[in-house]
């Protein structure tokens, strides 16, 4: 990170980057991957001796970001446009190929909403491949082009300039394996005069001096648009740690709870562990094999009885049992609790989460009722959401039409359709406004648009078409 660091700022002049938020980004990872913090490595005196012990873990921080995934893009989320070939570009003629499916978007773009609300930020990144420029770099007609997209997450994203919370400016790092020899790829994203720049630029990871960029990858491209080839992804919460225009966990500010949890469940682990049934026996009712290996007479494939000479049974040569009560309840109530905390600090509602293995309400309607707290949660990260991805599809048409020349309308409407099936009734809901427009009460274009995302000029031909 130091070398790419002083490379934007001797070559660009970028220095205003706050190096200590990144290393509370490594913080929110380690909880995410479960790779375990300071936290979890104690060490505890006996009494004789120090020993080490790492605390079971729960890892709900991994838990937490799956769900937020699931609930916001999953495989009923949507995008439409209201343009045949700008639609077929996107996504084929079957829906499923075009530049989304060609790149994994669906599959993609849950994985960076899981990783995104895990780490504060993450980005989608476009990149031209088979692109034809001039000898000053600007972008030409490229028929033969296509358009790629890389997912990028929080570690990995350099907001460089921005305005309020829109990121104008940023640099993104990855790697690439050249030769055998893994390097690492900076590409710097810069809004000037003509439109925006992209420079690109490889360092080695032994040396980190500059090397040779592979081929086919250009060291300036000027796109002479002013859409960024990017966008940035975050949860919709407000970032209370750095002025940077990054996005934060969405655990962040629920540390303390995650550790309390990893102390019940450590110490509901530990109470089976320590509670095993024990038997004392005497050292003289032990028995020893031939090869001299001393076991007890209850030892499975051991004899039934035992001589133990002429002595007298008394109690004393009478086994001790040590069965120790189990705080199985007990233990299980400061989990559930602690899930409480944990379930409404990350805006699930306080009972998202049950140890009963219910993980959510059954239906959309007890939703509503039950966990506002979700419903109202859910609709805000939508709004932060759909903007980044109605801005990528744009920036993805604009290429098309304008570099790779594929024929479609000068301004294509855009818009993601969420699914909102766990927290809305869509069912009921459906049934209520055909009632409507049945009745009068609703036009039936205006129930095409609102339950199929179409536009309204779309909506009233299909339904002139059904005439």
């Amino acid at each position: 990170m130091e070398t790419i660091l002083s490379y934007l700022k001797d070559r660009f002049g970028y220095d205003d980057i706050d190096r200590s938020f990144y290393r509370k980004i490594d913080e929110w990872n380690r909880w995410y991957t479960g790779t375990g913090t300071e936290f979890h490595r104690t060490r505890v005196n006996n009494g004789l001796s120090v020993i080490e012990h790492d605390l079971c873990q729960m890892n709900m921080a991994k838990k937490i970001a799956e769900d937020w995934a699931n609930l916001l893009m999953n495989e009923k989320t949507r995008i439409d446009t209201d343009d045949g070939q700008a639609t077929e570009f996107l996504q084929g003629k079957n829906g499923k190929s075009g530049v989304l499916g060609e790149n994994d978007f669906w599959a993609s773009i849950n994985q960076l909403v899981e990783q995104s609300f895990a780490l504060g930020t993450g980005a989608v990144v476009l990149r031209l491949e088979n692109a034809r420029v001039d000898g000053t770099g600007f972008l030409l007609p490229s028929p033969e082009g296509t358009v790629g997209l890389e997912y990028v997450t929080a570690p990995n994203i350099i907001p460089l300039s921005w305005q309020g919370n829109a990121v104008t400016d940023a640099a993104f790092v990855g790697t690439l394996t050249m030769g055998g020899q893994t390097v690492t790829y900076l590409q710097i994203h810069r809004k000037e005069k003509d439109g925006y720049v992209i420079d690109s630029v490889c360092f080695s990871n032994k040396t980190g001096k500059k090397v040779p960029l592979p081929e086919g990858i250009c060291p300036t491209l000027r796109t002479g648009s002013d859409t960024p080839w990017f966008v940035i992804i975050k949860p919709n919460i407000v970032n209370n740690l750095t002025n940077l225009p990054m996005g934060i966990s969405v655990y962040a500010n629920s540390i303390d709870i995650l550790k309390g949890l990893d102390l019940c469940y450590d110490s509901f682990n530990m109470e089976f562990y320590l509670g095993k049934k024990m038997v004392f026996l005497r050292k003289d009712l032990m028995m020893q094999d031939q090869e001299g290996r001393i076991y007890a007479p209850q030892d499975c494939n051991r004899q039934l009885f035992m001589y133990i000479g002429d002595k007298n049974v008394d109690g004393d040569l009478l086994p001790q049992e040590f069965n120790p009560a189990l705080r199985v309840e007990d233990h299980a109530k400061a989990i559930q609790q602690h899930l409480n905390y944990l379930s409404c600090k990350c805006g699930f509602g306080d009972r998202y989460y049950r140890f009963d293995g219910n993980f959510s309400p059954a239906t959309a309607t007890e939703v509503i009722s039950e966990d506002a707290a979700l419903y109202r949660t859910v609709r805000k990260h939508e709004i932060l959401l759909e903007q980044p991805l109605v801005r990528l599809i744009k920036a993805i048409l604009e290429i098309a039409k304008d570099v790779l020349g594929v024929s479609m309308k000068d301004d294509v409407n855009v818009s993601v359709l969420f699914d909102d099936s766990i927290i809305e009734d869509r069912t009921a809901e459906q049934k209520r406004d055909m009632e409507l427009v049945s009745m009068g009460l609703m036009l039936d274009w205006e129930f095409r648009m609102k339950h199929y995302g179409e536009t309204e000029e779309i909506a009233k031909m299909r339904c002139k078409e059904r005439k």
